[in-house]
């Protein structure tokens, strides 16, 4: 337990130090909700859904490469100090609360500008759209750092990781395309409890993966 807490006070130090570039991931969601808005200020709701993940993903990318994109020196220390496990699930949490709060600027932009669609006006449907988003983006920032995990082993190589994930990004998008057509439909909850719990395994299955396949590929 000291370790993790020691490697959380080390994240969130570098974290302030780097604060601009935490303020980098607010104003591209910003920048990329207006250029949107400037090209369809009238989508339809599949399209706003669409749109609104594009965002999400690739703030998802932006922070788990910057995350894992470290010099080997660091890495060695890293190394003596915790587990790789443990690593993982501290940067994976580094990921994951940067891309909830894109996430959640996201939503509050794209409410803003666009409007939320006429079927998911209510509380109740806003609510139901928040939680499938949240945990999409949590189940993206789960891939994302299991893939920028791998590739910081080869060079920290943008293309490596985005080849990478590929594949484990499909289910994830899926799953989490059809929690949030389901939510902003404002169907049921109970029709809803699938994809939900899709995206939680889409979520756990990268982090269990990572600690397996952690302590042999970063084995100094």
């Amino acid at each position: 337990m000291k370790r993790w807490w020691t490697l959380g006070r080390w994240a969130l130090q570098a974290d302030f130090r780097h604060r601009a570039q935490s303020v980098q991931f607010i104003l591209f969601t910003a920048v990329a909700t207006y250029l949107v808005y400037s090209v369809a200020p009238s989508p339809s709701p599949t399209v706003w859904l669409a749109l609104l993940w594009v965002v999400v993903l690739f703030s998802a990318m932006q922070a788990a490469f910057r995350a894992f994109h470290e010099p080997e020196s660091l890495w060695a220390y890293l190394n003596q100090l915790a587990s790789p496990a443990a690593i993982l699930g501290v940067k994976s949490l580094q990921v994951a609360v940067h891309t909830l709060l894109t996430a959640a600027a996201a939503l509050l932009l794209f409410g803003l500008f666009f409007g939320m669609p006429e079927s998911a006006q209510s509380i109740e449907a806003v609510l139901k759209v928040t939680v499938a988003l949240m945990l999409g983006s949590l189940a993206f920032a789960a891939t994302m750092s299991f893939t920028s995990a791998l590739a910081s082993r080869a060079g920290s190589n943008p293309t490596l990781m985005a080849t990478l994930s590929l594949p484990l990004l499909l289910p994830a998008v899926l799953v989490a395309r059809r929690a949030s057509s389901l939510a902003v439909a404002n169907q049921d909850w109970a029709e809803l409890a699938i994809p939900l719990f899709g995206e939680v395994v889409m979520m756990g299955l990268p982090l269990a993966l990572g600690s397996v396949l952690m302590p042999y590929l970063w084995k100094q």
